[in-house]
């Protein structure tokens, strides 16, 4: 099982993922050169982390930071933009349909001679800390090589990430901007959010759920609460236990855990589905006397998910929602 980190500050802090499946993608599709109005919209300036980038014409070479996120591509018809990804760990099956990802790298935060050799004109990332510049690529290597940069989730450096579903809605309207498709852009928001009020629709429970989401990593507990964790948590009518700690994730105890009783857990895992067998059972084992424990009620999260953010969100909603209320 592979590791890897997440963090709003820089890419060598700790938070533990997974390789995933994303079901139901069509066939890879290729970017337009003009909106999907027939008319000419360029150049356009979209902001990401506070820098503003211009944008002359779709981007023909985009480098992903993580190869998930692929889907959210697919879905505005532009996947062919695609020339491959970092965080390569995190690979699907059904990937090598997506025949243009060549540049590839299993690095998080990818090299600085891997970046310019891929010489993209767009690093769509899923965190800022990805060009942290610390023995990796920076963000002034990417101007240099010509490249943009958009973070997916508003993940950056020193700033706490949105907690709401809205965030994949703003992304998925920001992307349709950089490549000219704002009607294929709305279409899919229009989508994204009747899937997210159908999963919302699964929890009848009468009285409102509290849920922690965690994970287990070298013997440590993690309670997870910014991003997109809360943002699940948050679209199914749940409140997230630790959503006041301090930053995106933190340790504690399980003693804290315990003492915080959520009524449901949900375990983020890395691998396979017998590795998120084993995270639930290591979690019940460690939370026993938990309701959620004594109730059956702890289930796992795919975080390669949350590595892909942008649709694959949802998909993590929908998951999440089938698991907690039943499909």
């Amino acid at each position: 099982m592979k590791i890897a980190v997440r963090t709003g500050t820089c890419a060598a802090a700790t938070i533990l993922l997974l390789s995933a499946c994303a079901s139901g993608q069509a066939e890879p599709t290729a970017a337009g050169t003009e909106t999907d109005s027939g008319t000419s919209a360029y150049p356009v300036t979209v902001a990401s982390c506070g820098v503003d980038y211009t944008y002359d014409a779709p981007p023909e070479r985009v480098l992903l930071g993580a190869p998930g996120v692929i889907a959210t591509l697919d879905a505005l018809g532009v996947a062919d933009s695609a020339i491959g990804y970092t965080n390569g760990s995190y690979a699907f099956d059904g990937l090598d349909r997506f025949s243009g990802l060549t540049s590839n790298t299993d690095d998080y935060a990818p090299s600085r001679e891997f970046l310019i050799g891929a010489s993209p004109d767009l690093f769509l990332s899923n965190d800022q800390g990805q060009l942290g510049g610390q023995g990796s690529a920076s963000s002034d290597d990417l101007t240099a090589a010509g490249g943009n940069l958009y973070v997916l989730g508003e993940y950056c450096q020193n700033t706490p990430a949105p907690k709401t579903i809205d965030a994949v809605y703003t992304d998925v309207d920001n992307l349709g901007t950089i490549y000219g498709v704002p009607d294929k852009a709305a279409e899919v928001v229009t989508s994204l959010r009747d899937r997210v009020t159908a999963a919302r629709a699964k929890n009848t429970d009468s009285a409102p759920l509290s849920a922690a989401v965690v994970q287990s990593f070298d013997g440590k507990l993690y309670a997870l609460s910014g991003s997109y964790y809360s943002a699940v948590v948050d679209a199914l009518g749940m409140t997230n236990e630790f959503a006041d700690i301090d930053g995106n994730f933190a340790e504690i105890t399980p003693e804290a855990a315990l003492s915080a009783a959520p009524d449901v857990v949900l375990v983020q895992y890395a691998g396979s589905e017998a590795d998120a067998a084993a995270a639930v059972t290591d979690i019940s084992a460690l939370l026993a006397n938990s309701p959620a424990v004594r109730n059956s009620r702890v289930y796992p999260q795919n975080e390669a998910d949350f590595q892909a953010a942008g649709v694959r969100i949802v998909d993590a909603i929908e998951n999440t929602a089938d698991n907690v209320f039943g499909k």
